[in-house]
């Protein structure tokens, strides 16, 4: 399985990180599956709620309080996957990511998937993305950040 889908299985298969990853919806067929859907609902999220313990002495950061949010200075659309396309899906992928000190996105993580092979196209755009790094005290630092990509036909 894609590294970007973990957390949002994780989440779906053991009921940990549900709280960040409850729009983590699978189909009827899809929740069918034994193990799929959890039967463990008291279960207790995990230390950062990705399913994935972070990488250790690598401090990341939240927007706010002294930290500026990064700015993105290149950016391009992601293309419609072809079944997407003939099936005119549309909607709305949100990727968690960390924008590290150097402006290149990092650990892209689904959150709320759309499926078709355009969960695939929006990382795929993603992990292509620079940035202006966020900074705490005028200088660049690691920052965690949510990011919606839309497609929609016109």
């Amino acid at each position: 399985m894609p590294d970007y889908w973990r957390p949002c299985v994780l989440a779906a298969s053991t009921g940990k990180s549900e709280r960040l990853f409850n729009a983590c919806n699978f189909s009827p067929e899809l929740a069918a599956v034994p193990g799929i859907v959890s039967a463990d609902a008291s279960a207790k999220p995990d230390e950062t709620g990705t399913g994935e313990a972070k990488a250790p002495n690598i401090p990341i950061f939240s927007i706010g309080k002294g930290v500026t949010p990064p700015r993105v200075v290149f950016q391009r659309d992601p293309e419609f996957s072809d079944l997407a396309r003939e099936a005119k899906y549309q909607g709305t992928i949100i990727v968690m990511l960390i924008v590290d000190k150097t402006g290149q996105a990092r650990n892209i993580r689904i959150v709320r998937p759309l499926g078709l092979g355009l969960d695939q196209k929006a990382v795929a755009t993603i992990s292509m993305w620079r940035f202006d790094p966020a900074k705490k005290n005028g200088e660049p630092v690691n920052v965690e950040i949510a990011v919606e990509v839309s497609f929609r036909l016109y």
